[in-house]
């Protein structure tokens, strides 16, 4: 992308002095992952800011001094946004920016808009319109913008005078309300089909987004799924035949998932409820997650922790560290410490992926004949 097509945005993370005393923020790697999902969206950081304050300010969050400093550096740097990675509330929202003449942002609305840039199909489309409208309603009180002149590029539009309240949420109301009735349609006609497929074996790849899953999927499958080294590259579920010997005892079926985040809003886990029942309703899910990534502790909780969420703890699993080639001994025997019968695999470079089919089907296999507890 052409940097003169890029948005430019200041990045900020604020935090209140005792919270940080008493937790294990790590700062640096807060907006470190906050600027990848700015590139991913199509913005340019043109610089990172952190506040450690004694108490965070109701107002304006940040207070009016480090305000006004930032709107004297933003002028300066050609700066239109400033994107925290806090959650604000519309008043906040409200007085940041006529404190600044800045657009404020929050994460939310940045993992939301890739998501947006992201749907191609109609059934992802009206996913992260429903996730959009349910994370703004409860902001539009504060807030003193429409819902036209807020998300219009994913289907919420309306004349420029528009700017009531009310009608604003009453029209919110019923384009949700409109959405979720045409999601349950489309959530009842993918149980249709999971029950036809009752007769074989589900497999459900999941992870941090960017670990490399969809890579992994073209990999079993001998297929070709779109995938792109960026966040979130894959939003639609994609279903396959997995062959794994003639020995299998029925047939196989694998689907690479939506990528998961720390914080994932809890608004997107909802409107993406009938794309993770195939995770839910899995027999077996492959936790992929990247070994050189150096947060790979933290990425490995926030995963399960989703999991947890959408009630899939129970379901059998085998974590899978990707891009072994990216790690030497040390790092690798660190990592066997904790998850001593994980796998080690290059999807790059097709490292050990026979050796993942083989675990794969023993377990199909220790299922069946041990605890008669595969599909019937």
């Amino acid at each position: 992308m052409n940097n003169d097509n890029l948005k430019k945005a200041y990045i900020i993370f604020v935090t209140d002095s005792r919270q940080y005393r008493n937790s294990k923020i790590n700062i640096d790697n807060i907006l470190n992952e906050l600027a990848m999902l700015c590139d991913t969206a199509g913005y340019e950081v043109v610089n990172k800011y952190s506040f450690i304050q004694p108490k965070i300010t109701a107002g304006t969050y940040i207070g009016t001094g480090k305000l006004e400093s930032l709107k004297e550096s933003a002028a300066i740097d050609n700066v239109e946004y400033f994107i925290f990675d806090n959650e604000l509330s519309g008043s906040q929202v409200n007085a940041i920016e006529e404190g600044s003449n800045i657009t404020a942002l929050t994460r939310t609305e940045i993992i939301l808009e890739i998501f947006a840039l992201r749907a191609k199909t109609m059934t992802a489309k009206m996913q992260v319109e429903l996730a959009f409208l349910e994370f703004e309603y409860p902001r539009l009180k504060g807030k003193r913008t429409n819902l036209s002149q807020i998300k219009g590029g994913i289907g919420l539009r309306g004349g420029a005078g528009e700017k009531q309240l009310e009608y604003d949420r009453r029209r919110a109301r019923e384009r949700i309300h409109k959405l979720k009735f045409q999601l349950s349609k489309v959530e009842k006609s993918a149980s249709t089909g999971r029950k036809g497929r009752e007769n074989t074996f589900r497999i459900a790849i999941v992870g941090y987004t960017n670990a490399g899953k969809s890579t992994l999927f073209n990999l079993l499958c001998k297929e070709s799924v779109y995938v792109e080294d960026k966040l979130f590259a894959t939003l639609d579920t994609h279903t396959r035949k997995l062959y794994l010997s003639d020995d299998t005892p029925l047939e196989v079926i694998i689907s690479d998932t939506v990528g998961f985040i720390d914080r994932l809003p809890h608004t997107l886990v909802a409107s993406f409820k009938s794309t993770l029942s195939e995770v839910v309703e899995a027999d077996l899910l492959l936790h992929l997650s990247d070994a050189s990534d150096e947060n790979i502790e933290e990425k490995l909780l926030h995963v399960e922790s989703i999991i947890k969420e959408i009630d899939a703890s129970h379901i059998k699993r085998i974590v899978i560290f990707n891009k072994s080639d990216c790690i030497d001994e040390v790092q690798k025997n660190k990592i066997l410490t904790s998850y001593d019968d994980a796998m080690f695999i290059s999807a790059k470079n097709n490292t050990n992926i026979e050796t993942l089919r083989k675990k794969i089907l023993d377990i199909i296999l220790e299922l069946n004949t041990n605890n008669n507890e595969l599909p019937s």
